[in-house]
């Protein structure tokens, strides 16, 4: 299970800046996984349908021990956006570099290029947006070359109570793929 917190604020009507919280948990949500403090900022090149933005995660990842090793993320995506009708549709591609300094030293940097299709439609009457979408993430320095190590799959909707507050519940499945030890992960998410 996954509970996040978001904070943004816009800047010259094309700017976003914006800060999130995100707490991790597994086995059944009885021990920490992970933690995420994410800063964002990103700009409108057309507003409506282009996003361009650069990201930057610390995450606190524990072990079976309970130790906590820090590792720092930063990405850089694109985003373009295509509302049709009451439907709205999406791509997100993002590549990311994770430095996780308590590995080996060859194994330090993991790189991953990430793509989001997802689709979403409004409930006329009432403020409730359901959506799914598909996201692979593709390593790029893998010891195997370039591969496809997960598609994650997710369905679920977001309430808005009004403009600046909203809900969004998730049910996500991981496929793990490609990988020594290959995980499927079923979570819920709440942000």
């Amino acid at each position: 299970s996954s509970v996040s917190f978001s904070v943004s604020k816009r800047f010259f009507k094309r700017l976003n800046v914006g800060l999130s919280e995100s707490v991790s948990m597994r086995d059944n949500s009885t021990e920490l996984d992970k933690f995420y403090t994410k800063a964002d900022v990103s700009y409108n090149v057309v507003k409506g349908l282009l996003r361009v933005g650069a990201d930057y995660y610390l995450i606190g990842a524990a072990n079976k021990k309970d130790d906590i090793y820090l590792n720092h993320r930063y990405g850089g995506y694109l985003r373009v956006k295509k509302d049709v009708a009451r439907f709205s549709f999406g791509l997100k591609s993002k590549y990311q570099i994770t430095y996780r300094p308590e590995k080996k030293q060859h194994k330090q940097y993991k790189d991953v290029w990430r793509n989001k299709l997802y689709v979403s439609t409004k409930i006329r009457k009432i403020h409730l947006y359901p959506c799914v979408g598909v996201e692979s993430f593709i390593r790029t320095n893998s010891y195997k070359g370039t591969c496809l190590t997960k598609l994650r799959y997710e369905g679920g909707a977001k309430y808005d109570f009004n403009k600046r507050n909203s809900l969004k519940a998730l049910f996500r499945f991981d496929d793990g793929m490609n990988v020594s030890r290959p995980k499927d992960v079923f979570s819920v998410v709440l942000s």
